[in-house]
Parts: structure tokens; C-alpha cells; sequence
């Protein structure tokens, strides 16, 4: 796949309803809320509860489990939808645990998934 270089991904680990909306929320007030901006968008893994998003924010969800190892299909697929139906110039990926994290960033920056890693403030 393509790297496309004006999408943007940050990975933040947070496990449960509000440990990832506190994650979700932060993320959200680094950016600004100008609807007319380029579109947002979150990947949540294991979030099957609500999630409170602005209306021009996009919101998908992956299944609980690694996504590098077990979940590594899904994110693959709802990546590639989300690019090519938002154009998002930033991807919040919600992971569950941090047990493979640096094999996420490590997949993320080896450009196999289309987007480029946002580095941490």
C-alpha cells in the first residue's frame, strides 16, 4: 500500500470506557474543532461501549485482541476504508494493551498500512 503521506497516526493506550475517552479527549484538544478542517478520525480496539465524538469526527471499532498479531487483518481493512472514504488527516488508534506496542509503531512506520506515524507532543 501507498504511504500517504497527509495521513497522519497517533497510538495511545487506554484500556476501558474512560481511560480511552480521556485518551480520545485529549487527543481531540490538540487539534482544532473547525468542522471545515480536514477530517478526524478513531480506531478503537475492544470498545464496545459509547465513545463521545464531534458529529465530524469518524468512529470505528476493532474487535478486542492484538492488532499486530490476531487483529492485524481488521485494522488493515478499516484502515484502507477510512482513507479512502474520509481522507483523514489524522488517525487516533485506540489500543487496549501495551504488550506489542512497539511492534505497532514498528508495522505503522514500515508504511505497510498506508499512513505515516505522528510523533508525540
Amino acid at each position: 500500500m501507498k504511504v500517504i503521506s497527509e495521513t497522519r497516526l497517533a497510538i495511545r493506550v487506554a484500556r476501558g470506557q474512560k481511560s480511552q475517552q480521556a485518551a480520545l479527549d485529549a487527543w481531540l484538544a490538540e487539534r482544532p474543532l473547525d468542522v471545515a478542517a480536514p477530517g478526524l478520525a478513531v480506531i478503537a480496539e475492544g470498545a464496545f461501549f459509547e465513545l463521545a465524538v464531534p458529529p465530524h469526527v469518524a468512529l470505528e471499532r476493532l474487535a478486542g485482541g492484538c492488532v499486530c498479531c490476531i487483529g492485524l487483518l481488521p485494522m488493515q481493512v478499516t484502515l484502507t476504508r477510512l482513507l479512502r472514504a474520509r481522507h483523514p488527516a489524522s488517525i487516533l488508534l485506540l489500543i487496549a494493551g501495551a504488550s506489542h506496542l512497539e511492534r505497532v509503531h514498528a508495522l505503522v512506520a514500515s508504511g505497510k498500512l498506508g499512513v505515516s506515524l505522528e510523533q508525540r507532543r
